[in-house]
């Protein structure tokens, strides 16, 4: 296992630790512009990265030549020694995972099926894009570590077009369910249905956030959860100690890599196998993700989440709530279904500026009287996550472009935000 990885590691003498972390990803992307096929890729790639360490310096490298040893060896005499360098873990163990889903894997081949149910589910015009991937992640260390682990998943977002109107709607998972394919071209046909225009004055309002939004911006909470961010003043979390209430009881968030969900890893960068674990549980800040050299300097130990620079989240999830999603819409409020342009003005504060795209749905009393012209949430993550009042019982696995790791979320509604025009 991993033959060409250990043949390469035991050329790189000199060294005091080696790492050598290969990726290769095997997948075809299917791109659909109002309503057909524009293009469709197989985009096959392998990259291998090393890592080497002599005395208190490191080097991380992309190989590419054979000669790739010799260079970075004389890089490295030429770099200072640095304040912090990652660690290998003390894990010998020889460890494979694979769990490949056969139906994915002969859409990979041959989606035309998947490009039928897509095109023959909606109603309106269509655009997005539909990707299924097969993805082997290997891993040895001068430490003894051999590692590799084989999954497929399969991801797509789509948006739908009525005139002036329209809707988004994504999904993500492990296996090939039509269904669900077919569910969420359904979904966004249902919000692209939605017509009237509406004028909303700025303010604060209560929002019902979409899986859409809500995982867009735990992709940036669970940025501002790295050690290295914290470390660097550069997360909301530099001002808290482990244990402070920063949520409301209602909001827990936790990166899960031993779940079944596409992005899902057994082992890190640094050869520690993963965990799930809280970020905030209970509204109550749990931990930071952290690598070995991190756990260090945060009198901690490992959360499994190397990164060899900075300890990264592998895929996320929100708990669900004690209610429906109609229940969330029952009164006076405004549903953002998707959200662009998210951009932090001060990542301590948290505060930050997102704009409102596709379906901004005006309900009162329950009913939806109509869409929103362009809006643009401008408030602070802490406000978000304090303020949450109740999530829906229904979770939906969402992944798009500006919410690249996967996320399980409900919906969820969100008191006292403000509201401008963007």
């Amino acid at each position: 296992m991993n033959e060409e990885l250990l043949s390469l590691l035991e050329k790189m003498k000199g060294f005091d630790e080696v790492a050598l972390f290969k990726v290769k990803a095997e997948a075809t992307t299917i791109k659909f512009v109002f309503g057909k096929v524009s293009t469709a890729q197989n985009l096959d790639d392998e990259v291998t990265y090393a890592l080497v360490k002599k005395d208190k310096k490191y080097l991380v490298s992309t190989l590419v030549g054979k000669n790739e040893t010799e260079i970075n060896q004389e890089i490295l005499k030429s770099i200072d020694e640095p304040q912090l360098a990652p660690v290998i873990s003390d894990n010998d163990r020889e460890y494979k995972f694979e769990k490949i889903d056969q139906q994915l894997e002969k859409l990979r081949i041959d989606p035309n099926s998947a490009i039928s149910t897509i095109l023959d589910t909606s109603e309106y015009p269509i655009s997005g894009i539909l990707n299924i991937r097969k993805n082997t992640i290997s891993l040895v260390t001068s430490k003894g570590f051999n590692g590799i682990d084989i999954r497929n998943s399969i991801d797509g977002y789509f948006r739908a077009f009525n005139g002036e109107y329209s809707g988004q709607w994504s999904f993500a998972d492990s296996k090939y369910n039509e269904n669900e394919l077919k569910d969420t071209i359904k979904t966004a046909n249902e919000y692209a249905s939605i017509t009237n225009k509406i004028d909303i004055d700025e303010g604060k309002y209560d929002l019902v956030l979409s899986p859409l939004v809500f995982g867009n911006l735990m992709n940036y909470l669970a940025s501002m959860s790295s050690g290295l961010r914290i470390l660097m003043g550069n997360s909301i979390f530099a001002k808290f100690k482990i244990g402070d209430k920063v949520a409301s009881e209602k909001f827990t968030f936790s990166d899960v890599p031993n779940e079944d969900r596409p992005s899902s890893v057994s082992f890190d960068q640094e050869a520690t196998f993963t965990r799930n674990k809280s970020i905030v549980e209970n509204g109550i800040y749990k931990t930071p993700l952290l690598n070995n050299e991190l756990a260090l300097l945060f009198n901690s130990k490992s959360t499994g989440n190397a990164g060899w620079i900075y300890p990264q989240s592998w895929t996320l999830e929100v708990n669900e709530g004690k209610t429906s999603k109609d229940s969330l819409t029952a009164g006076n409020v405004i549903l953002f279904n998707n959200n662009w342009y998210t951009r932090f003005q001060n990542y301590v504060e948290g505060n930050f500026s997102t704009v409102g795209r596709d379906a901004i749905v005006v309900y009162k009393n329950g009913q939806p009287m109509g869409i929103a012209g362009r809006l643009r949430i401008a408030d602070s993550m802490i406000n978000i996550i304090k303020n949450i009042e109740e999530l829906s019982r229904q979770r939906y696995l969402v992944k798009w472009w500006d919410s690249p790791i996967p996320v399980l979320s409900p919906y969820v509604l969100v008191k006292d935000i403000k509201v401008s025009r963007a």
